[in-house]
């Protein structure tokens, strides 16, 4: 093994620990936080940028609307989609948030099941909140 070792070159062996040190990471982080990995935007899509948003993926997903304002008002909902589902146009549920605050923005963030779509803190700023998936509370 070692006459083996020997052959390869130095900068060789530095990619290599790079790149098993970065897959090992990886999947160790899907074992111990899989709430992180749970997103699935992938799976929202629409007909030319407009209209509703379908699931096309082969798995049901969960996914949040939220209507937000400049500040930091915001009013949300999650719905569950099937495979090939679609969500409602949001027009009445845009309402009913009108009659709370003025929004600017609408956002669309979704989960694999069993996860549940959430503001969460940042993996890089605990300080700063952003878009996630959590556990369901049971």
């Amino acid at each position: 093994m070692k006459k083996l070792l020997s052959k390869v070159p130095n900068w060789l062996r530095i990619v290599l620990v790079v790149v098993l040190v970065t897959i090992g990471a990886n999947i160790l982080s899907r074992f111990t936080n899989p709430s992180a990995h749970a997103g699935a935007n992938d799976c929202l899509s629409r007909d030319g940028d407009i209209g509703p948003y379908k699931n096309s993926c082969e798995k049901p997903i969960n996914a949040r609307y939220c209507f937000r304002s400049a500040g930091l008002q915001k009013t949300c909902g999650v719905v569950e989609l099937a495979p090939g589902e679609t969500m409602s146009d949001l027009r009445e549920e845009a309402d009913a948030a009108r009659e709370t605050h003025d929004f600017n923005r609408t956002t669309v963030h979704a989960c694999a099941l069993p996860y549940v779509p959430q503001d969460v803190p940042s993996t890089n700023n605990s300080a700063r909140i952003v878009d996630g998936c959590r556990k369901p509370r049971d």
